[in-house]
């Protein structure tokens, strides 16, 4: 058991390593360790709760804690990660007030007490203490908001029998590697104390918890270290659910989940599905080769690259373009949503198509075919959607979203609640179909009881649902930026039909009703659309003022205007794995 002395200078170490403790004279941080102690929390328990006194700071040692806030539907929701070496509590004891946030440990943590009347007779002797504490309640305050932490520990448990863990580890430990130091824990280690682990933690910038043998002691020890839980699965085999999947609300809700599907051979339609059916909340990753491991590596290590597609009609065939321009620049797209067109041609990024194959495909679908030609009884819509379906569904078959190899989401606006339904999981064909179905020309899609219609009613480039899952550089393709619905005449009705025949014969610019449908479906979203370009880490808007939003005829020129645009834009080669600054 450590003396007191020997706490008392642990501590005073530990302040020489915090940027505000640092600052202090070293006999206020004497002074400030003398009235220190320890305190260890398990995975889930609640350092304080909302609403609670005041009454101490605590900086974080080892493991990692989260914030959560009630919300007026009386839901707690995480806003902020607490990383080692980072403090938490300092705002209430500043401005004597209640906490304002529960606090919870997402894993086994340890932590140095700062009762707050000692930590107020120390500011009273060194005032200076006081700005300094301000400033870094004022920074936590803003990384609490940010939630932005990138977890350093996690746990690889095996939930099939065929799965060599082990391998996997292995595989993940070399493709994190580009981003610093890795440590693989096994079995053999079991036992440790807390300390052990954080040494090693301090040590390394990943530590892998390889929970790959049958001690259970162990296994339960990898969960309890670990900021997230990756649950590996072997897709050819059979579906069977686990009770480590249904984490208690009160414990390990927290963190989050990833479930590893490990192909022996070309992905299947329908495993994906079956497998996430049983960890709804996991985040799922396809993994085949080396390439699929290295792309998790991104993701974990926060320097993937996101792809975002907004919707705009016949202009969305630039997005090909521009895609041909990202793989030849050698940027690696990782993760994709779009909205309307761009959930279309998103979702053939994230099956990771070709350039030829899309443009093919893509080619016999609008510009042989028009999906929007099947005229009907305008009841509901210009058009009946059979043709639109049926296109749909040729194309993708019976794909789930789940089945795309890289994550993706695409976007529609449920009338029925009046917001965006992000579409993640379900029959890709009919997803799509909901986000492109443009009000007044194409009928809504009915479905439980709701009406959904065209994505770009709600959230026309959904950069902000992507950074909420996101963390690392976002592209971004805007076809509408320079869009406009423009007309030759002034007048307040109709005129005669034989006037409207003779017009039409002349230079006099009346927009058609296709055109009127598919501009209004779009008009809501516009200061949404304005805000998310703005959170982009690279905005590509193509030039495409002579190209109309229903000129399907016009798909090659777009497809190139896309790709010259994109070209000159990234201006050259890119290396998004191993450059440690900003890709853009």
């Amino acid at each position: 058991m450590p003396s007191a002395a020997a706490d008392q200078h642990r501590f005073v170490e530990l302040f020489g390593q915090v940027p505000w403790f640092a600052t202090l004279p070293e006999d206020a941080r004497a002074a400030l360790a003398a009235g220190c102690r320890w305190r260890r929390i398990a995975g889930g328990e609640a350092l304080f709760y909302e609403g609670e006194a005041s009454d101490a700071v605590y900086l974080l040692v080892h493991g990692s804690l989260a914030a959560f806030h009630n919300g007026r539907d009386g839901q707690s929701r995480m806003i902020g990660q607490i990383m080692a070496g980072e403090t938490v509590g300092e705002l209430g004891v500043l401005v004597s007030r209640p906490r304002s946030a529960t606090i919870r440990a997402l894993r086994d943590s340890e932590l140095v007490v700062l009762p707050a009347e000692h930590l107020e007779a120390m500011t009273a002797s060194f005032p200076q203490a006081m700005l300094g504490l301000a400033r870094l309640a004022l920074r936590r305050r803003g990384e609490l908001q940010a939630h932005d932490a990138t977890p350093r520990t996690m746990a690889l448990l095996a939930q099939s029998p065929g799965v060599d863990l082990r391998a996997v580890a292995e595989s993940l430990a070399r493709a994190l590697g580009a981003f610093g130091s890795v440590r693989v824990l096994d079995h053999r280690v079991a036992g440790g104390a807390a300390g052990d682990y954080h040494a090693i933690e301090k040590d390394s910038r990943f530590v892998i918890y390889l929970a790959d043998g049958d001690d259970a002691a162990w296994r339960d020890q990898c969960r309890r270290q670990a900021d997230v839980l990756r649950f590996a699965v072997r897709a050819a085999e059979h579906v069977a659910a686990c009770d480590e999947w249904a984490e208690a609300p009160d414990t390990l809700v927290t963190r989050q989940q990833h479930l590893l599907l490990v192909h022996d051979a070309k992905p299947r339609f329908g495993a994906a599905r079956r497998w996430h059916s049983h960890c709804r909340n996991a985040v799922l990753h396809h993994l085949r080769d080396d390439a699929d491991m290295a792309r998790l590596a991104r993701l974990l290590a926060g320097r993937s690259l996101a792809l975002v597609l907004s919707g705009g009609g016949a202009r969305g065939f630039a997005h090909i373009g521009v895609v041909r321009a990202l793989r030849e620049a050698g940027l690696e797209i990782d993760s994709v949503a779009g909205t309307s067109i761009g959930a279309v041609i998103g979702a053939a990024v994230a099956a990771e198509w070709s350039i030829e194959e899309m443009t093919e495909r893509f080619r016999q679908v609008f510009y042989d075919q028009n999906p929007l030609s099947d005229y009907t009884l305008p009841l509901v819509s210009l058009v009946s959607g059979r043709k639109m379906s049926r296109l749909l569904q040729d194309t993708y078959g019976e794909r789930d979203i789940e089945d795309l190899l890289l994550p993706y989401f695409c976007v529609s606006a449920n009338l029925t609640r009046g917001d965006a339904m992000v579409h993640r999981e379900g029959k890709l064909w009919q997803a799509l179909r909901a986000s492109a179905a443009i009000p007044g020309l194409v009928p809504p899609v009915f479905k439980d009881g709701e009406v959904f219609v065209d994505g770009g009613v709600v959230n026309n480039l959904p950069v902000d649902l992507m950074r909420q899952q996101h963390r690392g550089e976002v592209i971004a393709v805007d076809i509408g930026a320079d869009y406009a619905l423009r007309t030759t005449v002034d007048e307040y009705e109709l005129p005669p039909a034989w006037r409207l025949w003779v017009e039409s014969r002349t230079s006099r610019r009346r927009p058609t009703l296709r055109e009127i449908l598919l501009r209004a479906g779009m008009v809501n979203s516009g200061a949404q659309t304005i805000a998310a370009r703005a959170q982009t880490s690279l905005l590509i808007q193509p030039k495409l003022a002579d190209i109309g939003l229903l000129d399907w005829k016009s798909y090659y020129r777009a497809i190139d205007r896309g790709y010259q645009h994109a070209l000159r834009q990234i201006g050259g080669p890119k290396d998004a794995l191993t450059d440690e600054t900003p890709v853009f």
